[in-house]
Formats: structure tokens, C-alpha cells, sequence
């Protein structure tokens, strides 16, 4: 048998030795493909009425969140529409809707199947939907054909999730975590800016390279404290780190993430430094909380500021005032704050 025809395998330690227990959920077994990503978005809107109706109003299929309304719907995988191709999932409710999903990561485009799949849908429902989701923001919408043709990412659906009403159920936590670990996301605001005047988070940050907060979702690329005053720090901002890995979980269960670490850094001193700062006061071990693992920091020569004032739309592109959970901005407006790299003519 020759090398060509031989699969690779893929390796997966779902248990390491002097550990209680994995850190896997089932969902980590479909593999990190794009057909492993839009199976495990299926299973959640199966398996989950609430986070159905959802996604249903994010595309704008106006229809009730009924028992009845959700036993007459279907979600189905990967079917072959003869002569035109495979679909990836198709969400339907005879006589109402029809929606054709098509998923993509990485650098991959829909292009030919914007209009290839229009003759698959069917011409009884009242609204017909194409939702095309890839890794980059995309807001395009358009109809062809009577279809709604909506251009979205994956990014839009974990922050869709990213729910306070819905992140308590179990299917969602996992469908996060899953998308969030496995997949690197391309985001727009690529800053996530964030106040920072607890005395061990400082330490935290500071000593260890590790930024701590309450669960979350979410893919940010790089992380700017606010040191607020009082911190003991030179007030605003005056670093800037890169995100090279997050995590969700119990500081009781930092031994099972270990293998984690050493994916996100191969310098096992960082890996170290990483693991104390997890261990660094924690009261509450039963606690879920979301861990941002961080390169060394970028330092600035002058803080940057919140914006001042209290007029109307201050802030705008930036900050002001207290900062709201997961503020991001995209890496142009942070480097307009910069000083030093502005230019006037």
C-alpha cells in the first residue's frame, strides 16, 4: 500500500497520567474540520429548542418559540442535492421556511454555490434563507431568486451564544468551548480592552501573563488592561499582549489542562509561570472562570486614556467611563490613541 493512500491519524491523549479526568467533551470527537464544526452546529439546534429559535430571529424567520413549532421542524446534515451538490445543514418548517447553511473555515469562500443552491429550496415556504458562514465578519445580505442570501461568521454565532440566557445550558457551554479551542477566528476588533484594579489579578497579569474574568466566549487576538486609579499602577493603558490561548474551567481541574498550556507555548518556563499564576489566590476552586494565556507584553511610554467629558457618543470606537464586558476594538482605532504614531500634516 503506498503512502498516498494511507490516512493520517489524528492523536488525541483524551487522558494524561496523575489526572482525574479529561477534558474533552464529546463534541472534540467529531475532529477540528469544517464538517466537524457545522455537525456540532447542527446537534445544538437539534438538541436545544431556545438556541433553534435564536439563531432563527438572528436570520430574521419571524416564527414563535413553540413546542409545536419545534416538533415541526427538521435539521438535517450533509444532504445530497442531485446534480447541484452537497449541502452542509438544512433547517426547515413545512409550509413556513427553508434554510440552506453553508459552512466554511479558514480562508474558505462561498462563491459558485451562492447561486447553485437556489434551485434546491423549496418553492411551497414562505421565506426562503442561504446563510453562508465563514471565519471572516461579513454583513453583505442580498436576494436572489426570492432567497435571502446572508452573509455571516462564526465569530457573530459565538457571540450569539455568548448569552447570559442561554450559557447556564450544557449543550451550549460545550458547542463554545468546541468552536472557541478548535478553530482560530479572524475577528475585526481585535483589541479586548478590559478595567483592571483587584490587587491578585494585577499581580496576575503582571507576574504570571494570564488575564482572568468570569466565564465568557469569545476570540479576541490581543488583550490591553485599564489600570483604573487606585490600582497602583500608572493609570489607563500601558501594555498590550497577544492571546495565545484561551481556556474555560475550575482552577480545581488546572491539572487536566496542562497539555493545553504546551500547545499554546512550547517554552515549558512560560508553561510554569502559567500554571502558578492559575493557582494564584483562588478562594472559590469550584468557580468557572475564562483564562486568557498571554505573550509578554508590548509597554507603551505614555497611558493611553478613556475619553473625558460627558458628552453624547464619547467613547465612540473606544472607551469611556466604566468599560463594559467584553469591549473590543479593532487595532486602527487603538493605534489612533497612540500618540507616538500619529502623524499631522
Amino acid at each position: 500500500m503506498g503512502n498516498s493512500t494511507i490516512k493520517k491519524t489524528i492523536e488525541m491523549i483524551l487522558k494524561r497520567t496523575e489526572t482525574h479526568k479529561t477534558t474533552y467533551n464529546l463534541l472534540d470527537l467529531l475532529g477540528t474540520d469544517e464538517v466537524a464544526l457545522s455537525k456540532a452546529f447542527a446537534f445544538l439546534l437539534a438538541t436545544d429548542r431556545d438556541c433553534y429559535f435564536h439563531f432563527l430571529r438572528y436570520l430574521g424567520v419571524r416564527t414563535k418559540n413553540t413546542l409545536e413549532n419545534y416538533k415541526e421542524s427538521t435539521v438535517e446534515i450533509e444532504i445530497d442535492r442531485r446534480g447541484i451538490g452537497r449541502t452542509d445543514i438544512e433547517i426547515s418548517q413545512t409550509d413556513k421556511y427553508h434554510i440552506i447553511i453553508e459552512c466554511k473555515i479558514g480562508k474558505g469562500k462561498v462563491i459558485e454555490q451562492r447561486k447553485k443552491y437556489l434551485p434546491a429550496f423549496d418553492k411551497n415556504v414562505q421565506q426562503k434563507v442561504f446563510c453562508i458562514l465563514t471565519q471572516e465578519r461579513d454583513t453583505n445580505k442580498q436576494i436572489e431568486e426570492n432567497v435571502t442570501i446572508i452573509n455571516t461568521s462564526w465569530l457573530e454565532i459565538i457571540d450569539l451564544y455568548n448569552d447570559k440566557r442561554l450559557l447556564h445550558k450544557p449543550s451550549v457551554s460545550d458547542f463554545l468551548k468546541f468552536a472557541t479551542k478548535n478553530y482560530k477566528m479572524r475577528e475585526l476588533k481585535e483589541i479586548l480592552i478590559q478595567d483592571l484594579s483587584n490587587e491578585t489579578e494585577i499581580k496576575r497579569f503582571n507576574e504570571h501573563r494570564i488575564y482572568r474574568r468570569g466565564q465568557t466566549f469569545g476570540t479576541p487576538i490581543y488583550f490591553s488592561p485599564y489600570f483604573n486609579r487606585g490600582s497602583g499602577q500608572i493609570e489607563g493603558i500601558t501594555k498590550l499582549s497577544k492571546i495565545l490561548g484561551i481556556l474555560t474551567f475550575k482552577p480545581d481541574d488546572i491539572e487536566n489542562f496542562r497539555s493545553d498550556l504546551e500547545g499554546f507555548s512550547d517554552d515549558k518556563d512560560v508553561v510554569d509561570t502559567w500554571m502558578k499564576g492559575i493557582c494564584l489566590g483562588n478562594d472559590d476552586k469550584e468557580t468557572v472562570y475564562t483564562y486568557y494565556f498571554l505573550d509578554d507584553p508590548l509597554t507603551f511610554k505614555n497611558p493611553l486614556k478613556k475619553d473625558g467629558g460627558r458628552e453624547k457618543g464619547r467613547g465612540k470606537n473606544w472607551i469611556a467611563a466604566m468599560i463594559p464586558q467584553n469591549r473590543c476594538v479593532s487595532f486602527t482605532d487603538f493605534i489612533k490613541h497612540i500618540p507616538e504614531l500619529m502623524t499631522t500634516d
